[in-house]
């Protein structure tokens, strides 16, 4: 809602004026005519004595010139109030001085202008005006007398206190509005920028603030608050802030068409201006009145030009942001080719020229306000348009990658099952081997050595069977191993003369094969060690194994029925067997202790593995 609002303000400003201006021509009537002093020395009396040139238009426009503007006045006393103003419809005059002759031979001398402080004008008003006594006048005629180092271009208008009220109203309304809409879209495209961090809004705000400065000095309107009693700081200032408002124009061009990249020519000629400007500006601090002028004209001309040609070549290499920024600045430029021809007198003074510079001004302000929103707009689509296509590229890549893992880890997985298997049946091999070899052997002592190193190859070819039988494979279920493992182990050492009971309780987790490993090597002996000597009775005997996890550790209980044995008085007896040996070594080797204990009539050994690797 809020982009057509700029809309309806220039709707309702272009309403306004056309009701002024409809109001301004019902002035009273009044015959003018001219003379020009080249030499600027001529007095009010001599002056009288000259021939001077009528005109039918309620203007004369000399252009810039150093000439002093005579203008005679022949007041229709029979339709005039007896307070009658003259308005000079043009605020930046170096001195307007009206003479006028009193029915008493006095002559009256009244001088405003630029180079006057504001508080000389009787009325308060922005425009040169003065008050003319009609029935005190000797003749009906007045004079001006006219000097300018801006354009001597000077619209008069005669009318009555009451229609002079009227129409200041409706003309500081206009000017308020024109220059206050200007204002708000210097301060709402401000909040863009600190919002967006874009350097362009900042550019642009920077030549919109110098557009409503140059625009209120023109108008007059601003001289009133910002320079009322500084004449030579009102003179100078609009040319300066004109040439500021061309370079930071310029700059916001090169910026938001990306001119450097699309044409190096039309880039390094708007260098050229803005140097031009930055000169100028110069001269006018130098004095050089009429030359800073003359040049300031050209140069606005010819940088407006200059941008102008770079929107539409940008347009052409069809760059989207350009269109509107090339529809604004046609209005921007032909305000101020026309603000600048009748400056000169090429063009004449009517109600076109008099206000479509301030016309095109706005409309290039809300058309680039546009624009910028515009661009955004393009940004943000351009923006998501790359993310997406960023995001799909990265899918994309992170699919392909993750099938080439997949592929990788598939082909991983295969060959370390490949390799557990190929292992399994390696000690397999071995195992068939000490078969072999405990066929051949008569010694009962030797059996049972070959026999315990074939539960020990057993009890690791069983892992790795596990292994690659299962779907992971850096761990073993501990449950499904031991309950494998506990009935081979059985089989290889029970003779069958007892009756045993036995109680398994293993809990149904993972441990690493780095666990695993040792601890089936552990379990091997303890069990063939309750085989060999904890039965004692033919009946009443008990085998017990619980594998569970209490807090951070593995706990293992193998209990039998067996005697036991003291492990502190029996200590170097442990050495010497090697079941006990390997025991005690791989229960270190898992950084866990080992506890031997009576428990319930059963000989328990217990150890103690942290669960962390």
């Amino acid at each position: 809602m809020f982009k057509y609002c700029p809309l309806l303000y220039l709707i309702f400003l272009i309403n306004l004026i056309s009701t002024q201006i409809a109001t301004a021509q019902d002035a009273p009537k009044f015959e003018m005519s001219y003379f020009e002093d080249i030499s600027a020395t001529l007095s009010f009396k001599s002056v009288q004595e000259k021939k001077f040139t009528p005109t039918k238009e309620k203007f004369i426009n000399l252009g810039i010139t150093k000439s002093a503007l005579w203008i005679k006045i022949d007041l229709n006393r029979k339709v005039l109030d007896e307070e009658t103003l003259i308005e000079v419809k043009t605020p930046l005059k170096d001195s307007i001085t009206l003479f006028y002759t009193l029915k008493n031979n006095e002559i009256v001398r009244e001088s405003l202008g630029v180079m006057f402080p504001y508080s000389k004008n009787k009325f308060n008003h922005y425009l040169p005006t003065f008050n003319v006594p009609i029935h005190d006048l000797a003749t009906s005629i007045v004079y001006l007398k006219v000097t300018s180092r801006y354009s001597l271009f000077l619209p008069i208008t005669v009318k009555s206190k009451e229609q002079f009220y009227k129409q200041r109203i409706d003309s500081y309304l206009i000017a308020g509005l024109l220059i206050g809409g200007l204002l708000l879209m210097g301060i709402y495209n401000l909040f863009l920028y600190f919002s967006t961090r874009d350097f362009s809004y900042l550019l642009y705000v920077l030549a919109l603030f110098s557009a409503i400065l140059s625009q209120g000095y023109l108008f007059g309107i601003l001289i009133p608050y910002l320079s009322p009693e500084s004449p030579e700081f009102s003179f100078r200032f609009p040319i300066i802030i004109m040439s500021f408002t061309g370079i930071f124009s310029a700059f916001f061009a090169i910026r938001f068409l990306t001119i450097k990249r699309t044409s190096t020519f039309l880039y390094y000629l708007l260098l050229f201006f803005i140097t031009l400007l930055v000169f100028n500006i110069t001269l006018e601090l130098m004095k050089f009145d009429y030359l800073s002028r003359k040049l300031n004209i050209f140069l606005i001309i010819g940088i407006s030009t200059v941008i102008f040609s770079s929107a539409v070549y940008s347009l052409i290499k069809k760059n989207k942001i350009a269109l509107y920024f090339t529809i604004a600045w046609t209005f921007y430029l032909f305000g101020m080719i026309v603000f600048a021809l009748k400056s000169i007198g090429v063009l004449s003074h009517n109600t076109f020229t008099d206000h479509f510079m301030h016309f095109g001004t706005f409309l290039e302000v809300i058309l680039l306000s546009f624009a910028l929103g515009h661009k955004y707009s393009l940004v943000q689509v351009e923006k998501e348009r790359l993310e997406n296509q960023t995001r799909e590229e990265l899918e994309a890549l992170v699919k392909l990658q993750t099938t080439k893992l997949e592929t990788s880890l598939g082909e991983k997985e295969v060959l370390l099952k490949e390799i557990h298997h190929r292992v399994k049946n390696n000690l397999q091999i071995v195992i068939s081997l000490l078969d072999l070899q405990v066929a051949s052997i008569q010694g009962t002592k030797n059996k049972e050595i070959l026999l315990q190193s074939k539960s020990r190859v057993y009890s690791m070819s069983l892992i790795h069977q596990k292994l690659y039988q299962s779907d992971n494979l850096a761990r073993i279920n501990m449950k499904n191993y031991l309950e494998e493992l506990f009935p081979y182990l059985k089989d290889s050492y029970y003779t069958g003369r007892s009756k045993i009971d036995y109680s398994i309780t293993i809990e149904n987790k993972d441990m690493s094969l780095t666990k695993a490993v040792p601890l089936g090597l552990i379990v091997n002996e303890l069990l063939a060690n309750s085989f060999k000597y904890g039965l004692t009775n033919d009946i009443n005997n008990k085998i017990e194994i619980v594998l569970e996890q209490h807090d951070k550790n593995w706990i293992l209980q193998i209990a039998d029925s067996g005697k036991g044995f003291d492990q502190t008085t029996l200590k170097q007896d442990i050495k010497k067997s090697l079941g006990l040996f390997l025991v005690s070594s791989l229960t270190k080797q898992l950084h866990g202790t080992i506890k031997r204990y009576y428990k319930e009539e059963l000989f328990v050994t217990e150890l103690t593995i942290p669960i962390e690797e």
